[in-house]
């Protein structure tokens, strides 16, 4: 993924102590993404040091028994400077050296933070009255907790959220022969509804031939180890001898910056037929509702994939 056309890697793709992580986090209320009215911020913990979350909470939020030096690492919503001498509303993570840490909202419901290991990062700690200024020192192969205090209401008491993630060393690896992959994948949906706004899901499966490779290495790959994937959607004219047999709807570098991809490898489109009525082709469409077809194009190891195409009616 990519965050401001900078690419990070997200907690779920093993991702190791040296680069830019996406700690992503997705608030639900009754069934929907939901802003919360304000996030205080976003403390990273070892997990070492707090095994479940009762360790790091008390009355629902971060507990002030949780010693400043156990703070890892910080992350704010406010410009206020940490003694970095940097201006953090115009923190840029691809180029800025050293700066607060800041957390982004990227859509409704999602907001993220970048730990940036390739970097020095500061935030100002300042719950419980502390006001300390934390530098990044998540920079070991360990467990960590990312804890999120914030209030869903403006007449809500703050509340912490514990999450948890990984940082590796690991995934570097070496071999004696190339590695023979296979990606094979499926669309989950079938039908979708006109008017509707669906998540296009398509699973992958990778299998390693090798027989003689680790099965160690093998299970590095059934964590997330697909990136840069796009989806392509193209309108199906059956039967039209006046239209083309197949009209783009959206591209693959259209849908780019708006896929997502699981821990499974699950490639996530979100599909708004809303939007049909107007596109720019829909003369060429026979009629909105009918036969459309998904092709998915990512990279896995040195390869770039291109999926068969995937039908699906919409009704």
């Amino acid at each position: 993924m990519q965050l401001n056309g900078t690419p990070v890697v997200d907690r779920h793709n093993r991702p190791t102590v040296i680069q830019k992580v996406a700690l992503r986090a997705f608030f639900i209320n009754d069934g929907e993404y939901y802003d919360p009215y304000e996030i205080s911020g976003m403390t990273v913990i070892a997990k070492t040091a707090n095994e479940t979350p009762s360790s790091v909470l008390s009355d629902n939020v971060i507990a002030s028994s949780v010693a400043s030096g156990l703070i890892l690492a910080q992350f704010g919503v406010s410009a206020k400077d940490a003694g970095a001498g940097l201006d953090p509303t115009s923190y840029n993570p691809g180029v800025d050296a050293s700066c607060l840490s800041g957390i982004y909202r990227t859509a409704p419901g999602e907001y993220v933070c970048i730990l940036d290991g390739t970097q020095t990062q500061y935030g100002m700690y300042t719950f419980h009255g502390s006001g300390v200024v934390v530098q990044n020192t998540a920079s070991a192969v360990n467990d960590y907790n990312d804890v999120w205090t914030l209030k869903f209401n403006s007449a809500s008491n703050n509340q912490s959220i514990v999450n948890g993630f990984h940082l590796y060393n690991d995934t570097f690896f070496a071999t004696t022969q190339p590695v023979i992959l296979t990606a094979r994948n499926k669309l989950v949906n079938k039908h979708l509804t006109l008017s509707s706004i669906t998540n296009l899901n398509v699973t992958t499966e990778i299998t390693i031939a090798n027989k003689d490779i680790d099965d160690s290495i093998k299970n590095i790959f059934k964590d997330s180890c697909i990136t840069s994937a796009m989806m392509k959607i193209e309108k199906v004219n059956e039967d039209s001898v006046a239209l083309p047999s197949h009209v783009n709807v959206s591209g693959y570098t259209d849908t780019s910056s708006l896929v997502d991809i699981t821990s499974d490898n699950t490639i996530i489109f979100k599909f708004d037929t809303t939007t049909l009525a107007s596109h720019p082709n829909v003369a060429e469409f026979a009629g909105l509702t009918g036969t459309y077809r998904s092709t998915v194009k990512y990279n896995l190891l040195n390869e770039t994939i291109i999926s068969p195409p995937y039908y699906f009616t919409i009704s």
